[in-house]
């Protein structure tokens, strides 16, 4: 019997020192393919920090500086190579506007933040960015999923500086109304979720999450192999950020939600929202969080399109008609 445990405890300690070592390894490879891929995206001049203070944050432009509009880029969760992502987009308006992406803490080439850092704060970190690299506006802004909670308040704020915004499926603030009931999650609920996320980022810092599919797929066939792979590393860099963890926090306990919510001023600024997942399984949150959302914005037009969440890279093409159509009706 002895014998036997002193087998099965031999077999536990090496299957763990196994472990262990192949987590240092993936650990040193995905630390080559990252600083790779920061050497690459150096070369080709994506990289350009512009310090707001304790940190910097990386500033692309792209397209016509003297063009007619001045957009400005708000990813995403998780979203860190916009300037290579969402360029099957851009691309189509860049002769006649110029395009500004700026990554937040912990994106793609940005700096990390190990504080709380507040959308406000973020808010502030862009205009000191466009301010410190000569832009003054007005813009209009570009907002994907999380990235229109940015613009809300932004454009809440700041009025003056916002030409026009466009949403992409954006996440949708709320308040303390539908906080108490949507986000009542029991103890092993939020356990579950709280190890999910820390997975996720353990997963991303080692280099683990190379090893399965990224997620991207159906939507980066549009990139080649070398872009896919730079994408993909500046996500995984991303998702392994100290700043972006805490905004996923900040969503599943309706923080950033209801903090949006809470300082959003109706104001009669162009908005457009394309909308792709409110449907099916999703159809009552078209009623009860999006229209709400909307009205609360003011003069904001939904546009239906029903498709993938990364919707300009699921629809490239009726993205572009329907955003070219709203820049037309700018006048």
């Amino acid at each position: 019997m002895k014998k036997a445990k002193k087998v099965i405890l031999k077999i536990v300690g090496w299957t763990l020192v196994a472990a262990l070592v192949f987590i240092a390894g993936m650990s040193i490879y995905d630390l080559i393919k990252t600083k790779d891929a920061r050497n690459t995206l150096d070369e080709r001049g994506y990289r350009n920090l512009v310090s707001v203070g304790d940190y910097s944050l990386n500033v692309y432009r792209a397209g016509n500086e003297d063009g007619e509009h001045t957009f400005v880029t708000l990813s995403g969760w998780s979203d860190g190579e916009m300037y290579i992502g969402w360029r099957p987009l851009t691309s189509a308006f860049e002769d006649e506007n110029e395009f500004i992406f700026i990554d937040r803490p912990g994106y793609g080439l940005s700096d990390d933040v190990r504080g709380d850092v507040s959308i406000a704060d973020i808010v502030e970190d862009y205009r000191t960015a466009l301010h410190d690299s000569g832009e003054e506006g007005p813009y209009i802004l570009l907002a994907h999923s999380l990235g229109s909670l940015y613009s809300a308040y932004w454009e809440s704020t700041y009025p003056d500086e916002i030409e026009a915004v466009i949403i992409m499926d954006g996440t949708t603030p709320f308040g303390e109304e539908l906080l108490a009931t949507e986000f009542d999650f029991s103890m092993w609920e939020r356990i579950s979720i709280s190890a999910s996320l820390n997975w996720m980022q353990f997963a991303a810092k080692t280099g683990l999450a190379r090893l399965g599919p990224s997620g991207y797929e159906n939507v980066f066939y549009r990139l080649n192999e070398e872009d896919q792979d730079l994408a993909i590393t500046m996500i995984n860099r991303t998702i392994g950020s100290h700043y972006a963890r805490s905004e996923m926090d900040g969503l599943y306990t309706g923080e950033l939600q209801t903090f949006t919510w809470n300082n959003i001023v109706t104001n009669d600024i162009p908005k457009i929202y394309i909308a792709a997942s409110y449907f099916g399984e999703y159809a009552a949150d078209y009623d009860d969080e999006l229209i709400p959302y909307a009205e609360r914005l003011g003069n904001t037009e939904i546009v239906d399109l029903p498709g993938d969440h990364v919707i300009f890279l699921d629809r490239t093409e009726d993205c572009i008609e329907i955003i070219d159509e709203f820049l037309n009706g700018l006048g």
